[in-house]
Parts: structure tokens; sequence; C-alpha cells
């Protein structure tokens, strides 16, 4: 099947900054007052929304959602600092280079704060390789209580034209395998970002996969 729309997600998917989102967690959990957690129990307990992750981890709802904004800035300080250490996953720009060759467009889908977004794609120089980027425009309380990828997406593939069996969506994260098994998309979760392979593989996704060489063989191209 030829694709014509390829979805990536970007943080712990095309740049390799779990370690940097791990940093952000356990700055919010030392502010909170409850114990840091290991890169194992963040990756078996990370979730969308982010509120959940926090939860399960020892932080009151009520008292986060209270002071999310103080939390918020505290974790984005940590995460900005620890990811100038971070570096676009290996084989990245190649498997982008060879969609394009192809034909096939490519889009962003983040959560990430759309300027926050645009900026550290453009500082891996990679920002001109897709025609959409489409992050979070606020991240308020409401975004820390509800996932937004599936809304902004379906929108972005309705102004477009873009048909859900003609595209395929590349993720670190449960939400993923949720998109595609909504829309009626192909689904390919990864394994080295914050969610933990035996997760994704318990997920509805189709394909899991180690290395980002394995992805030009599943789409044959």
């Amino acid at each position: 099947m030829k694709y014509k729309l390829a979805v990536f997600d970007w943080n712990g998917t095309l740049v390799d900054d779990t370690l940097a989102n791990l940093a952000g967690a356990n700055a919010t959990f030392r502010h909170a007052g409850v114990p840091e957690v290991t890169l194992e129990r963040y990756r078996d307990t990370m979730d969308f929304p982010v509120i959940h992750a926090y939860t399960r981890n020892g932080i009151d709802p009520d008292h986060y959602l209270a002071n999310f904004e103080e939390y918020g800035d505290l974790f984005l300080t940590v995460y900005k600092e620890e990811a100038k250490k971070a570096s676009l996953r290996q084989g990245a720009v190649e498997v982008l280079d060879a969609l394009l060759d192809k034909g096939i467009i490519t889009m962003i889908l983040s959560n990430y704060v759309q300027h926050e977004l645009e900026a550290q794609m453009a500082s891996y120089h990679v920002h001109h390789k897709f025609k959409h980027i489409c992050g979070n425009i606020a991240f308020n309380a409401q975004e820390h209580t509800r996932t937004t990828k599936l809304g902004r997406l379906q929108n972005l593939m309705n102004e477009h034209g873009y048909k859900p069996e003609d595209a395929f969506i590349i993720g670190d994260s449960l939400e993923e395998p949720e998109i595609a098994h909504h829309l009626g998309m192909m689904c390919v979760s990864v394994t080295w970002g914050c969610f933990s392979p035996d997760r994704l593989r318990k997920s509805t996704t189709h394909h899991v996969i180690d290395d980002l060489a394995e992805l030009p063989k599943i789409l044959q191209i």
C-alpha cells in the first residue's frame, strides 16, 4: 500500500529526550514532596492526560491542578535544560528523506506547546521537512486533564482532505494506537520513548519497532 500522509510524534519518537522528560518529572515530584521515580517506573506509569502519571506516583490530583502552572513551569525549565543533551533519533533524517522522496506528506502531531515545539525542531534543522506541525496552542489546566491529539488530527485531515486509510501514525505513547484505532489508520510504536515496550505491545498498535531503520520495510518503500 502506498501511504500519502506520515504522522509523527516528536518528543520520545524523533528526538531522544526520554531522560530529559524523566528529569522534569522528578523535579516535579521533589517539589511536591513525593519520591523520585526510576526510568523503569516512569515508563510504566507515564500517560496522557499527564495528570494520570503524577497521581499514579503520589501527587493528589486536586493539589496538582491547583498548582499546575508552578509545576508546569518547573517541569519545562528542567526539561529544556536537560533536552540540550538530547539528539535526533538515529536514522530520523534518513527516514524522513525517504518518505519525502516518495512524495509522502509528513507532519508532526505533538503534545508539546506549539512555539516550544517549533523552536526545538528548528534547533535540529528539520523544521522544513514537515508540511504540518501541530502542537498544543496552550497547556492550561484543561490540557492536563484531557487529550487533544485526536481532535487536532481529525480537524487537520478534514481541512486538507487526507484519508485515514492513506495515512499512518508513529509514536512512543499509548495515544497513537488509540488515535489509529479510532480513525482507522495504521500505527507504528517505538520502544525508545517514554512508554515501556510491554505496554505498547499490549496496545492496539500494528507494529512495535526498536529502530527507525525498520520503518521503510513496514511501509514497503
